[in-house]
């Protein structure tokens, strides 16, 4: 099937150029003033008349690219970068060099909990109910609070508007099958939308040589129903629900601490389920009041046996839960000014096998916003914002935000912002006690107890060496950035846009993955530690043109660049050295031999060709994505037994340009559908099509995806 479909898209492509009409650009082009967005002011404003840096992706563009989780949605747009989990299960979203914790993902505007690895698996989000992607780049704690220090991606579900009905199947690659129902139903005053998806594959498997797959063969289910009703002409009641839920079966081929191969298999599941009620009341037509209650739940577990005995090698399970109450509410002087004020309270819990002990690690938060926008002619919009917050453990936070967009002309728009975000520590980097005998037996010690545990092996002779001086590990603060985002929309030709945006994110107290020392079983430790400064700063641009109705192109690039300051000056004098493993001479390092923190790519981009005729009811498209060369830094063992070398050749600890670096790749995505009828359509897809992979390094990978699409519409 894999090759007929190549054969069919290779000879359709040439012909229809594959692009989107205007209807249907290529939402990396993120001034489309008719389209609304509702996360970047928490109040619905046009994409155009936004101030700072937004990509919207909405449904159409979804079903284009013949995508079925968050994740494939998210790959393609500029700016983003997915990189794997732990041991490759699961996909995180980097944005603007900020690793996956420091984005807040939401749906419907309430956070996605579940970040027991640190990044949330974004495959378990199907997308057959996403109405749009919202994507807000730069901190956005003025709004949000703690983890929107990078920005925000909130996932807007559909909403009952019709009486209509949906079904799709899709059917590819690893025997992939994607189920999906919806329909939405109004009576009266009454809406009702329903929507549920069944998703399951055989896996892949990126190294035959060991045992059993990459990737485990799993399926899930997502429920997800949204309520309205409308009280009188003043009030309207939203009553949201989902509920997921994922089994996988498990066979790995395990090195265990003795670098010893054996066999193992099990399962793995997870639970996930939120309601959200939410009450409108309009008081007048200025004035808006809207009350908000959102709880949600998640667990997920672990258990793998040796195949041989059917003993018990590994355990893990995580518990969290969230829960918000928030009232907030608008006031609309004129159109000149809006105020936009909130309070709230969060209750969070977290219990897991990670920490030894067994017992819940709870904090609250309470918080207040205030945020003014104001429009004093045309051409000038203005929006100011600044959010308090006080944690039961870690005090209080203030997060002020100012940015202001000037239209020079139709042609010339200038926008730019500065925020003041916040991160704290998060369970998982002060309290984890944990070992991993499922992927060569590394462990991650939280830095409240790290130093405990280390002289407790020291004291049993099981400590080889401390490849980072343990007497530097403290207590960790709460992370701080200062950003600036200056951006251009440009028009130097009629359709042909340009959107320019320079960032530069000034972090103190940045929180990554450090390794600390190796055992005499060579097993590593990992703890947490501060980088006092770094930087993350580039450029990100996008270039998007309509050839004519039916054919549009897009082209998006990022350069970054990502560095510890205070690495930077010890380079500069003269303090930092590496050794020529071949030679084992000893020379210092150059400013222009530093490379960067690591898993950033220095480069990113993509390219994509739309194409959509209505009267033929063809679509098609073309798109190719770029990461730049990279090097690994904190991604540890592999769950088939392959070992993953750290970048570090030269043993300083820093990633220069010595460094082994993982290689750039390109991905290339193709598509086409056709339209039988107003209530049919077909669609035929590859994913990743010349078949690019690395197994040791990017997991996340699966090789060429080939696919079938069917959809009826009731």
């Amino acid at each position: 099937m894999r090759n007929r479909v190549a054969i069919i898209l290779f000879l359709i492509l040439p012909k229809w150029a594959a692009a989107q009409s205007s209807e249907q650009a290529d939402t990396l082009k993120t001034q489309e003033l008719e389209e609304v967005i509702v996360t970047a002011t928490r109040n619905e404003r046009t994409v155009g008349a936004l101030p700072m840096p937004v990509t919207l992706v909405k449904k159409e563009l979804i079903k284009s690219m013949g995508s079925v989780r968050l994740n494939d949605v998210l790959t393609e747009q500029t700016g983003l970068v997915m990189v794997p989990q732990v041991n490759g299960q699961g996909n995180g979203v980097q944005l603007q060099g900020f690793n996956p914790d420091y984005t807040l993902i939401l749906i419907d505007g309430e956070p996605i909990i579940g970040r027991y690895t640190g990044s949330l698996e974004l495959s378990r989000l199907a997308v057959g109910n996403i109405k749009q992607v919202e994507i807000v780049k730069g901190p956005s704690s003025s709004l949000y609070g703690s983890e929107a220090l990078a920005g925000v991606i909130n996932i807007i579900t559909e909403r009952p508007t019709t009486n209509q009905g949906n079904a799709s199947l899709r059917y590819g690659t690893n025997n992939s099958l994607d189920l999906n129902a919806n329909g939405s139903f109004i009576f009266k005053r009454l809406g009702i939308y329903a929507f549920a998806n069944r998703y399951s594959t055989d896996g892949y498997d990126l190294s035959p040589q060991n045992f059993g797959k990459t990737v485990s063969p799993f399926y899930n289910y997502t429920f997800n129903t949204k309520v309205t009703y409308q009280l009188s002409d003043k009030t309207d009641i939203t009553l949201s629900g989902r509920y997921f839920t994922e089994e996988q079966d498990f066979n790995f081929d395990v090195l265990n601490a003795n670098k010893v191969s054996f066999r193992s298999y099990g399962k793995g599941n997870v639970r996930d389920w939120n309601i959200n009620p939410v009450i409108t009341h309009r008081f007048n037509s200025r004035l808006k009041a809207i009350g908000r209650f959102y709880t949600t739940d998640y667990k997920t577990s672990t258990d793998l046996r040796r195949l041989s005995d059917d003993s018990l090698t590994y355990h893990d399970d995580f518990h969290q839960t969230f829960t918000r109450g928030e009232l907030n509410g608008e006031y609309y002087f004129n159109d000149q000014y809006i105020t936009t004020i909130g309070v709230g309270q969060i209750q969070e819990g977290v219990q897991t096998s990670r920490y030894r002990d067994e017992s819940t690690r709870n904090q609250q938060t309470r918080y207040a916003f205030l945020q003014q926008e104001i429009n004093p002619y045309p051409a000038l919009n203005i929006v100011a914002g600044i959010r308090y917050d006080y944690n039961s453990i870690y005090g209080d936070q203030l997060s002020p935000k100012f940015s202001a967009r000037y239209e020079f002309s139709k042609r010339f728009v200038l926008k730019g912002s500065l925020g003041i975000g916040f991160k704290a520590p998060d369970f998982r980097q002060l309290y984890f006690n944990f070992t991993n005998s499922a992927a060569g037996g590394y462990s991650v010690l939280g830095t409240e107890i790290v130093k405990e545990r280390l002289s407790q092996l020291q004291a049993l002779g099981q400590i080889q060496s401390y490849v980072y001086d343990p007497a530097k590990i403290g207590k960790l603060e709460a992370e701080r950035s200062f950003s600036i985002n200056l951006g251009a929309r440009i028009e130097p030709l009629a359709k042909l846009v340009v959107d320019i945006n320079l960032f530069r994110n000034k972090v103190d107290n940045l929180i990554e993955d450090q390794i600390v020392a190796t055992t005499t079983s060579n097993q590593s430790i990992y703890s947490y530690r501060n980088i006092r400064k770094a930087v993350m700063q580039g450029v990100e641009t996008t270039l998007s043109y309509p050839l004519n109705k039916e054919v549009s192109f897009s082209l998006g690039y990022q350069l970054l660049y990502a560095k510890d300051t205070d690495v930077e000056d010890a380079v500069d004098r003269g303090e930092v050295f590496w050794r020529n493993p071949e030679t084992l001479e000893t020379r210092r390092l150059k400013s222009n031999e530093y490379f960067g923190l690591y898993n950033r790519s220095r480069h990113t981009g993509n390219f994509k060709i739309f194409y959509h005729n209505i009267e033929k009811g063809v679509e098609a498209t073309f798109r190719v994505i770029y990461r730049g060369p990279f090097g690994i830094g904190d991604i540890r063992g592999n769950i088939q037994g392959e070992e993953i070398p750290q970048a570090d050749k030269n043993n300083n600890s820093i990633l220069d340009v010595y460094d082994d670096f993982v290689k750039g790749y390109f991905l290339t995505n193709i598509s086409m559908a056709y339209h039988f009828n107003k209530k049919c359509r077909m669609q035929i897809g590859i994913d990743n099509l010349f078949n690019y992979t690395d197994p040791v390094y990017i997991p996340n990978l699966p090789g060429q995806l080939s696919y079938i699409n069917l959809n009826y519409k009731l």
